[in-house]
């Protein structure tokens, strides 16, 4: 099944999609600098404490979820694209249903209809506090 959006739609789309690329690029490219920054910073220190110790590896943790989080949706992307690319782009890799316009206008790389996606987090949750 051929996607359901036109021609026009489709290159708005993969405008959009280029363009979040480069801004999540460009995000992991400053994370990577802040944290050689910060690893330079930490090696000049000679006297510091505990609580700046614990303040620096939080800072370090929250950065590197960062960067996995950016990279994620960098895949995302690129995901997206290749199904624009491909012609199956706005239809649910799932059930193969159209995924309503305005969900992917809300959200460009969405590869699943609201009801799969519903579906997915919901198994997602019961499978997370299962194991808690």
């Amino acid at each position: 099944m051929p996607s359901p959006l036109s021609s026009f739609q489709v290159d708005a789309i993969k405008s959009e999609l280029l363009t979040l690329l480069e801004h999540l690029r460009e995000d992991v490219g400053h994370e990577l600098q802040d944290q050689q920054g910060e690893r330079v910073h930490e090696a000049m220190k000679e006297a510091h404490d505990r609580g700046d110790e614990a303040s620096a590896e939080l800072e370090a943790t929250i950065n590197i979820t960062n960067m996995s989080r950016h990279l994620g949706e960098i895949q995302e992307c690129q995901d997206a694209l290749q199904r624009l690319a491909s012609g199956s782009y706005g239809l649910c890799l799932v059930c193969g249903e159209e995924i309503e316009l305005n969900r992917l206008k809300a959200n460009p790389v969405s590869a699943r209809c609201l009801s799969c996606q519903s579906k997915e987090e919901q198994d997602h949750y019961e499978g997370h506090s299962a194991s808690m």
